[in-house]
């Protein structure tokens, strides 16, 4: 997470003067900024990552130690910058039941689908994000009801995605983890939608900590049961892929992440998909030699005119 971003969390009350003022204006408008470029750039570059990892580990245990790893390293960011972890055990409740959502089920869904598609092709069925956020939100947040350019989009977005997944594609063994992959962001989206409800009440640092935490005991409890945690021999690869997931993609990437609902709604937020979708299909063509075929890049272009025409309404909705 960018450091003028956790600044920005601490902003004083008045201005002592102009310039001061000047200065606090200039962090509260770079703070959002520097986070989302953050989240774009690092969760792009992730599907890379897990996919090189998987080579090595079982993507439940490798999900596991990930979050395992980057709750210790966080917690220790946190507990010297000042953050502090009040309260009983019961006012962390909610915290944890984001972690669940987010990095247990969301994130060990999108582990074990690649573990049978091409990271490019994963990152591509996840741009439903703002989609599905824009749909769940007047159910779970109160927000207004779509109106018909909302719905339209709505629906794009949905046909994109059946597109990308090509369930007449019969025999396919991709067809299931595709399924998975696509479900992983409606479970994004809740947790999103809920972080909505309990983001005053923790600092972002204690907040990721928290729910890091709670994903990787259920992670690494569901490896346990498996009974593993190696599918092949564990190289500099695969550990410099780790290392990189829990420095970056958890540690910095969170943070900056629950920084952002601080001041963005979730659907907004969920506009990185854009980013992280090229990101990594760059990495995975340039990288991995991924296959891109003309069927994914029209279901994307689907898929995105979708997502255009919900954050279209939903910013004009904001503006009147």
């Amino acid at each position: 997470m960018p450091d003028a971003a956790f600044r920005a969390i601490h902003l004083p009350g008045p201005c002592p003067a102009g310039v001061a003022c000047a200065a606090v204006t200039r962090a509260a408008t770079w703070g959002p900024a520097a986070a989302f470029a953050a989240i774009c750039l690092i969760w792009g570059s992730t599907f890379l990552a897990i996919k090189v990892g998987l080579a090595s580990f079982d993507p439940f245990f490798y999900a596991g130690a990930r979050y395992a790893l980057a709750t210790v390293l966080t917690y220790a960011l946190a507990r010297a910058r000042g953050v502090r972890f009040e309260g009983p055990l019961v006012r962390w409740w909610p915290a944890f039941g984001v972690g669940v959502l987010l990095v247990a089920a969301c994130n060990g869904m999108v582990f074990w689908a690649e573990t049978r598609l091409d990271s490019g092709f994963t990152a591509l069925l996840l741009t439903t994000s703002p989609v599905f956020t824009a749909l769940l939100s007047p159910l779970l947040v109160d927000d207004p009801t779509p109106r018909s350019a909302g719905w339209l989009g709505i629906a794009l977005g949905l046909g994109g995605t059946v597109l990308l997944v090509g369930p007449w594609r019969t025999g396919d063994l991709t067809l299931l983890p595709a399924i998975v992959a696509e479900a992983s962001v409606v479970v994004w989206a809740v947790g999103s939608l809920w972080v909505r409800r309990i983001r005053e009440s923790f600092h972002p640092m204690a907040l990721a900590v928290a729910q890091m935490a709670a994903g990787a005991v259920v992670l690494l409890a569901i490896s346990a049961v498996r009974g593993r945690a190696l599918v092949g021999p564990v190289t500099g690869r695969s550990l410099a892929a780790l290392a990189y997931l829990v420095v970056f993609g958890s540690t910095v990437a969170f943070a900056a992440y629950f920084y952002l609902l601080r001041d963005w709604d979730a659907t907004r937020a969920a506009t990185s998909t854009y980013v992280n979708t090229v990101v990594a299909l760059v990495l995975g063509v340039a990288l991995l030699g991924e296959p891109v075929t003309w069927g994914m890049v029209f279901g994307t272009a689907v898929v995105f005119a979708g997502v255009a025409l919900v954050l279209r309404e939903q910013h004009g909705a904001v503006q009147t």
